[in-house]
């Protein structure tokens, strides 16, 4: 938590104490160019647009993790390629704990949540489908020995 603190010079006292809110901390990726400014980082304060922007971010990365799982489950990969995206939906859960949290409300952070498992139980699924089929086709190349 962040608090703002007002002091009268004069009276050489503290008139009043006010606590802010986290602010949101980005850190822009730009170009550098001779005529522009140097951002190296923006405090959004404002509880409605860092919500918008965390939202929008999440949809980017879920999209993201989405095409991955679509890739993973269309039959033609491995099971590293199913733990991997395992793992970048463990680091995205881990990410939106961490960081986002204090910045949405509880119920986004639900429905972001839910989304996310929902990737993570198909995924699995398909991995463990896909042991199976592994397993079953070893058995039957080896037979049966008498």
């Amino acid at each position: 938590m962040s608090y703002t603190i007002h002091k009268d010079e004069k009276k050489k006292k503290i008139t009043s104490v006010l606590k802010m809110e986290e602010p949101f901390i980005m850190k822009p990726k730009l170009q550098k160019h001779k005529n522009m400014l140097d951002i190296e980082e923006i405090k959004v304060i404002d509880k409605d647009i860092k919500e918008t922007i965390c939202k929008k971010k999440f949809d980017r990365v879920f999209k993201r993790l989405t095409k991955i799982s679509l890739e993973v489950m269309d039959g033609s990969s491995s099971e590293g390629d199913a733990i991997m995206a395992l793992n970048e939906i463990l680091k995205t859960k881990e990410i939106l704990l961490d960081q986002y949290l204090h910045h949405l409300s509880k119920l986004e952070v639900k429905k972001m949540l839910k989304k996310l498992e929902f990737l993570e139980e198909q995924i699995k699924s398909y991995y463990v489908n896909l042991n199976y089929q592994n397993n079953f086709i070893n058995e039957e190349e080896k037979g049966k020995s008498r």
